[in-house]
Order: structure tokens, then C-alpha cells, then sequence
């Protein structure tokens, strides 16, 4: 049964107990200045008992930064990219804040002001957010292992990101482009035109997964650099997995590549120009660039390459079902909302062929 009795200090100062057994029956105790806050308090806990949402004043105290190394090492399904990116994000945005902080202490001002010092600091708000949302995991984590009763992470207002400008090659710029790059890398800037594929996507896949005799090529991993290391990953989603049927001339492309550039000391179809894997930061500064730069001009990112290809198939009055299969999307809404104003143009397109059968109704009439 829950009480509340006065107590008197050494020092003469007097505070109110407040007493109470948790839902393990175990005593607990917790002293206020004040009998009217003692009072109000008791009433919280054993609503909360009631409730199933008793949490343990005292597990709040643990420093934040303790209980992120604890639950983090649980974290499971991650990608080596994904680690090294939270990794870095807690020690240098996360930690340096709220790793003295206790759990129970943060609240809902901390975070908003953490994340206004972070946009001030010049922070791009892509890299807010994503500390934000780990802060948010890690909090979480808080509420369902019964440290806080509720995560301060809710309501916050955070920097708004602007939509990145997408670049679309014409199939003229795309040949410009690829004429322009090393030799070794014709190929890959072609595919990657015509498939819509990333370029992990692009760089991963053995000559095994690639069938010229049926024009299709099978993307199954993605090949990411982590500290240094090349590693295989699985694709983010089940859709991510997909065969893609290539256009003639891609596959005439590949042939040409396969037999001047294979080395014989990897099965993969696009390597580095000395056979092993391909590092992207590498093959961005050492080819990329330049070619862009002689060429089509920035800004250009090898990923505009995939935006090109949705392009190109929109232009082509392609199916909305058929653009996400080919891109690996999982949601149709995905692909719409990157690519939906693209289609506004076929609108019209559909009224004139709308109106030409109205005209031909009327002249049978």
C-alpha cells in the first residue's frame, strides 16, 4: 500500500517520503521537498501500475551513452555500411550532447536544441535527421526495456531537405559520356544507362549472373567499401533482387567490353583496371569526373544515370509497375513519388488520343 511520511533530516531540513511497492513487490522510496508533490507522484505510479506502464524511477539514471553501447550491440540485420554510418554518427553527433546525460533526464527541449545547434553548425539535413533517428532507436530501445516511460524523440521540429536536383541524359549525352570516359568503363556507363542499376549493383554480379544469350543480367548483391574493406551485402529489399532484360545494343556493348577488358584473374563483368574489385571513390576520381567534366558537364552523379533510365522509360509511355519492377523498388508509391511529375506530360498525350476518338465517333455517326 502506498504511504507517505514526513522525514526529518540531520541538517533540521524536512522532506516528504513518498513509499511504494513496485509490481515485483519490491519496497521503493522516493523523497519530495514538497507533501503535494510526494501525493501527486503516488497517484502517477499506481496509475501507471495499473496501467502495465510502471517504470522504475531509477532506471532513468543511466547515462545515455553507457546504454548505447549496450543496445546498439544488439542491433542485428545491418549492413557493414549501415554500422560504420550509425558508428560514426553516435561518436561524433550523438555522443558528444547526451553520452553524460541520463536517460531519464533528456527531454523533449534537449533533443530540439541539439538538433538547432546541429543546423547551425552547417550540418546537411539528411545527416540531422539520420542522427536524430538514431537517437530516436536508441531511446526507444529506452521505453521497451522499461528505463523511460516515453522517448523525448517525438514532435521535434527538424530541418526540411530540399529535393536534390535530378539530372536526364538524352541517349545523345549518353553516348557523349560514355565515348568520353576510359575505354574500360564504356560498358558501365551504357548499362547503367539501360538498366536503371546502382552502381554496387552494377560492380557486384559474376559473368554467371549475366546471360547474353537471353539479354538479361541478375542482380542479386551489391559490392559497398567499409574502412577500406569490399564486401558483398544483400539488397535492402526483396524487390531489390531482380532480372533485367537488356536492349541489343547493351548486350553487343558488354561483348565488346568482355573481350578487350576481362583479365582473367576475376569473373566479374566490371572491375578495377587492374582486376580486382572496383572502388567507387576511386573509379569517381580517377574517371568519373573527368569524363563528365570533357563531357555532358555538371552536375553529374553516376546515379543521375539510374534517374536517366526512368526517364527514358517514362518518355516511352512505360507502364508505372514495369519502371518499379525494373528499378527494384518495393512500393509503386516509391517510384511515383521520385518519378510521378515526369508523367504529367502524358496527360496530354492520353486528351489528344482521347479527342482523336471522339472525332472518328462522330464521323461514323
Amino acid at each position: 500500500m502506498a504511504s507517505i511520511r514526513k522525514v526529518t533530516h540531520r541538517s533540521g531540513r524536512i522532506s516528504w517520503q513518498a513509499r511504494w511497492r513496485d509490481p515485483a513487490g519490491k519496497q521503493r522510496s522516493k523523497n519530495f521537498r514538497r507533501r503535494i508533490d510526494a501525493e501527486r507522484f503516488l497517484i502517477t505510479v499506481e496509475a501507471r501500475k495499473l496501467a502495465g506502464t510502471y517504470v522504475d524511477p531509477q532506471a532513468g539514471r543511466l547515462r545515455l551513452g553507457d546504454f548505447a553501447q549496450q543496445t546498439t550491440a544488439g542491433w542485428v540485420n545491418r549492413r557493414d555500411s549501415t554500422k560504420a554510418r550509425d558508428e560514426s554518427y553516435l561518436r561524433s553527433l550523438v555522443l558528444p550532447t547526451f553520452a553524460e546525460m541520463p536517460i531519464g533526464k533528456i527531454g523533449l527541449f534537449d533533443v530540439q536544441e541539439w538538433v538547432n545547434d546541429l543546423d547551425a553548425d552547417g550540418y546537411a539535413p539528411a545527416t540531422i535527421r539520420k542522427a536524430y533517428q538514431l537517437l530516436g532507436r536508441i531511446l526507444n530501445d529506452a521505453v521497451n526495456g522499461g528505463l523511460i516511460a516515453r522517448t523525448p524523440c517525438r514532435d521535434v521540429d527538424l530541418p526540411k531537405i530540399e529535393d536534390t536536383e535530378k539530372r536526364f541524359l538524352t541517349p545523345t549525352e549518353i553516348t557523349q559520356l560514355a565515348d568520353t570516359i576510359d575505354p574500360r568503363y564504356r560498358a558501365l556507363v551504357i548499362t547503367a544507362a539501360y538498366t536503371g542499376c546502382r552502381i554496387g549493383e552494377l560492380i557486384a554480379p559474376d559473368t554467371d549472373r549475366y546471360q547474353p544469350d537471353k539479354r538479361t543480367i541478375r542482380i542479386e548483391r551489391s559490392l559497398a567499401e567499409v574502412r577500406g574493406i569490399i564486401t558483398a551485402t544483400e539488397p535492402k529489399t526483396s524487390a531489390s533482387k531482380r532480372t533485367i532484360t537488356l536492349p541489343q545494343a547493351v548486350v553487343d556493348d558488354l561483348a565488346t567490353h568482355l573481350d578487350q577488358h576481362a583479365t582473367g584473374r576475376t569473373d566479374r563483368v566490371f572491375t578495377a583496371p587492374q582486376g580486382g574489385p572496383l572502388r567507387r571513390r576511386r573509379f569517381r576520381k580517377r574517371f568519373w569526373l573527368p569524363a563528365v567534366a570533357a563531357s555532358v558537364g555538371q552536375p553529374m552523379r553516376f546515379h543521375d544515370l539510374r534517374h536517366t533510365h526512368a526517364a527514358l522509360l517514362i518518355a516511352a509511355n512505360t507502364h508505372p509497375k514495369l519502371l518499379q519492377a525494373r528499378l527494384g523498388h518495393t512500393s509503386i508509391k516509391t517510384t511515383l513519388d521520385i518519378y510521378g511529375h515526369l508523367y504529367e506530360p502524358l496527360d496530354e498525350v492520353a486528351a489528344d488520343r482521347l479527342e482523336q476518338l471522339i472525332a472518328d465517333a462522330i464521323a461514323h455517326r
